[in-house]
């Protein structure tokens, strides 16, 4: 007596196979942009601009009990990081060198609300590293708003207008902060919050941010090629630095956790004083990635599938011979 499988369960069991071989074979594959996108919303102003990504101007953070005691950072201590600021520019070989309107007509902001844990601090450089602490409840929100209201220095305006994108911050490729001992005035722009010493620690540091894309977005801002869905975006500032010289410092900061507004308690000194420390982030750039099957995937798609129906033919050619 012969052991084995059935007829029908061999074609079962391959027709299973071709089914697992396409999925795997057409899993999207991340793309970094471009995408299309119209600053305005589809109104007469802009058309749809081809870009790899969005050029924010100089804003506020505030790292909301990162010090609870004062001194220096410890490592498991875990913080709400509070940021915003407006979009200055579009980024990409065929992006406008302007965008008409922007800040003076109409605004793009963004305002985000996630937690972090310290990974690690030196004590003997100063320099600390950080991470995101993944909830679902984090978030970073763009704003569109047909008219000109945000105000850095007041912490005002940022979350005016309709919602266009939000995402999910979820991971760090990168993220430290450096203090030194001395020690520089901590606002030298003239407007905005002061502390009663004027005084910030000297720190500098530089973060790059991961963060899923919500969906749905407003598609008449964000236009991904040939309809491919934004999946996740990069969020990376070069120069964070304890002290203001090229934006005021916020004198309200909003929570997107519980939609709050309130003052951030730095002290005497920023970065010293706690229990809050807050920053000025500079070079902050913004980039998304799309999903489309890779050409790969698809020329194996294509031979796996060959393959897998000469092998049922075969199968039932030999049935039949055998019959």
């Amino acid at each position: 007596m012969k052991c084995g499988l059935s007829y029908s369960m061999r074609v079962t069991l391959r027709r299973a196979g071709m089914a697992l071989l396409l999925a795997s074979a057409l899993a999207p594959a991340a793309n970094a942009g471009p995408i299309f996108f119209d600053p305005d919303g589809g109104a007469a102003g802009n058309p749809a601009y081809n870009i790899t990504g969005l050029g924010y101007g100089p804003g506020n953070a505030v790292a909301v009990g990162a010090i609870p005691n004062g001194g220096n950072l410890v490592v498991g201590q875990q913080f709400t990081l509070d940021f915003q600021t407006h979009l200055t520019s579009l980024v990409g070989p065929n992006a406008p060198s302007s965008v008409p309107g922007l800040n003076s007509t109409f605004q793009i902001t963004l305002v985000a609300t996630y937690t972090e844990v310290v990974t690690s601090f030196n004590a003997a450089t100063g320099t600390a590293t950080f991470a995101i602490v993944p909830s679902a409840n984090n978030r970073a929100n763009i704003y569109f708003n047909n008219a000109v209201v945000f105000n850095d220095a007041a912490g005002t305006g940022f979350t005016a207008g309709q919602i266009i994108m939000s995402l999910n911050p979820n991971s760090v490729n990168g993220s430290e902060f450096t203090a030194s001992a001395t020690t520089k005035t901590f606002n030298s722009t003239g407007a905005g919050k002061t502390t009663s010493s004027g005084l910030a620690v000297n720190g500098t540091g530089s973060t790059s941010t991961n963060a899923g894309v919500i969906t749905p977005y407003n598609t008449s801002f964000f236009q991904p090629p040939s309809g491919t869905p934004i999946l996740t975006s990069s969020l990376t500032s070069s120069n964070i630095t304890s002290f203001f010289d090229s934006v005021s410092p916020s004198l309200l900061f909003t929570n997107l956790f519980n939609n709050t507004v309130f003052t951030a308690n730095i002290g005497a000194v920023n970065g010293q004083s706690g229990p809050d420390i807050q920053l000025q982030v500079s070079g902050f750039t913004q980039s998304f990635d799309t999903v489309v099957p890779e050409p790969a995937s698809v020329a194996m798609t294509l031979i796996g599938l060959g393959g897998a129906g000469i092998g049922s033919f075969a199968a039932r050619r030999r049935r039949v011979v055998a019959a």
